[in-house]
């Protein structure tokens, strides 16, 4: 536990019953706004898209309310998967919205209007265009595809492995990955124009942006073994990096010109890649992350990140040394940095159900201290005294009690059972012969014996064939102290074949009186 918490400077809860996650959270200019601040973007499955300005209030304590920091809510008809905030637009240099659902991607822009009331600015949400997908979708990213500067381009990694490429209103074209199972996280590096996922080997692969656009148009997922049946080139990794474990996200950070590195968590490590695929440093962790995010450091060649993990802890590291620890309410999920009118830098991070803090790294302690035990001088004699007297009990209740009760040593009857010695003649058998040949039978008798009153007594004998037996079930008289009844049954061979085993069992059931 660290001694610093997270400085709540605004918060709130996002609805009820919603679910969250890594993709759900973005910051941003979305209006587009004369002083150029961010604004915070939330996106849950349950498919309500929020947009929040959060400011301080001066006038009271704490922050504002989440009503008057709430710009924008929208429910739109499905789970929303991702948001994130670009230049989508052609010939517009305006942000845009995009918004990924499972099976469709919309793009939208967002306008606010001055009020004529004390209500403030209205905003709309408008819808500029939108792509229905073919196949189900897990992610996206975006940036200057192939080096064009002025807008960004969108690619959606679907369910089944396949990069769908989007420039603004039109569909490029679609590629699957080779070897693809599960999906991973997907990234774009603009300095070698390189898309980077984590596959299912558990290995970091990179794509150029030019060897997509020229391999094998992706109508149908192919075999790798089979030939192939299009014209152009079969789709191959520009270079891998076996990570050994799956990635829970990876981020290409553009903060600094002198920092180009790729940043993958791990579900046990950190890993810091330069541009060619190799590692320039690892970081092991002792604990299991929730999110990170790379942002500038005040020293040239190093790389600050904001980690969560899931013990309510946001760390931030410098490479790979721990500079700050700060505890938060919950398990965040998904972090950004934003800055705001009233503060800039300012850490916003967003948990699964709903819980948006937006905080900064404060140096006030808790102020918790363990309560003074009161120091009086202890009294031997009074606590040898208190010894002694517990200890006796301790011996009386263990000797005296037990957790079941003890059985009595005689018990309620008795039960014995005689086979005679000889067989039965005539034979009791209920079959006269078998192909020819009669069948002889053995008397048993059983004799019960009660040591007290036994009411609705029933004795039931059972036999494994081929043996059979003249009577199973017997129904017995009431019985008093120390009586007896006598039964008599005959067993005998009802098969063609021995008896594998010739034991018998006999159990009876009665009730007494209480």
């Amino acid at each position: 536990m660290s001694l610093f918490k997270a400085r709540d400077w605004w918060s709130t809860v996002l609805g009820e019953g919603e679910e969250f996650d890594q993709g759900c959270l973005c910051v941003g200019d979305v209006d587009n706004s004369v002083t150029g601040h961010d604004k915070v973007v939330v996106g849950s499955y349950m498919g309500i898209l929020r947009i929040l300005s959060p400011h301080s209030n001066k006038s009271g304590e704490g922050g504002q309310g989440p009503a008057d920091a709430q710009l924008l809510e929208v429910q739109l008809q499905n789970a929303i998967i991702q948001v994130e905030v670009g230049k989508f637009v052609s010939c517009s240099e305006l942000l845009h919205l995009a918004v990924l659902h499972p099976r469709k991607l919309s793009v939208y822009s967002v306008s606010g209007t001055a009020g004529n009331v004390e209500h403030g600015n209205q905003y709309q949400l408008k819808l500029v265009y939108e792509h229905n997908l073919q196949r189900t979708a897990c992610n996206m990213t975006f940036g200057t595809f192939g080096g064009v500067t002025g807008h960004h381009s969108l690619c959606i990694q679907s369910m089944d492995g396949m990069l769908m490429f989007f420039e603004q209103d039109s569909y490029s074209f679609g590629r699957f990955l080779p070897g693809f199972l599960l999906p991973g996280p997907l990234g774009y590096n603009s300095r070698t124009d390189s898309f980077l996922t984590v596959s299912s080997m558990r290995q970091l692969e990179s794509y150029k942006y030019e060897t997509l656009a020229v391999a094998t148009e992706a109508e149908s997922q192919q075999d790798p073994d089979l030939p192939i049946k299009t014209g152009g080139k079969r789709l191959t990794p520009d270079w891998t990096l076996v990570l050994g474990e799956q990635a829970l996200d990876l981020s290409v950070p553009f903060f600094s010109h002198s920092s180009s590195s790729i940043f993958v968590l791990g579900e046990r490590n950190l890993y810091c890649i330069r541009d060619n695929g190799q590692i320039r440093f690892m970081k092991k962790l002792e604990f299991n992350p929730s999110c990170f995010l790379p942002y500038g450091s005040v020293m040239d060649g190093t790389t600050n990140l904001l980690l969560g993990n899931h013990t309510n802890m946001l760390l931030v590291y410098q490479d790979v040394t721990l500079k700050w620890a700060a505890q938060l309410a919950f398990v965040p999920v998904a972090v950004r940095v934003a800055n705001f009118p009233d503060l800039k830098g300012v850490v916003v991070s967003l948990s699964s159900d709903g819980h948006l803090l937006c905080s900064y790294m404060g140096t006030d302690p808790s102020f918790f201290s363990t309560p003074k035990v009161d120091a009086r001088e202890a009294d031997y004699e009074q606590v040898e005294a208190e010894m002694k007297r517990l200890q006796k009990f301790i011996r009386e209740a263990t000797r005296t009690q037990d957790i079941l009760p003890k059985a009595d040593a005689q018990g309620d009857l008795t039960v014995t059972a005689a086979v005679s010695s000889s067989m039965d003649s005539p034979s009791r058998a209920l079959i006269q012969d078998i192909d020819g040949l009669p069948v002889p039978s053995v008397t048993i008798q059983v004799k019960v014996k009660s040591s007290c009153i036994l009411q609705s007594s029933k004795l039931t004998v059972g036999v494994q064939p081929p043996l059979a037996i003249t009577q199973d079930q017997f129904v017995l008289e009431p019985m008093g102290i120390s009586s007896s009844t006598n039964i008599t049954f005959s067993a005998f061979l009802n098969g063609r074949y021995p008896p594998a085993d010739l034991t018998g069992d006999i159990t009876v059931s009665y009730s007494s009186p209480t």
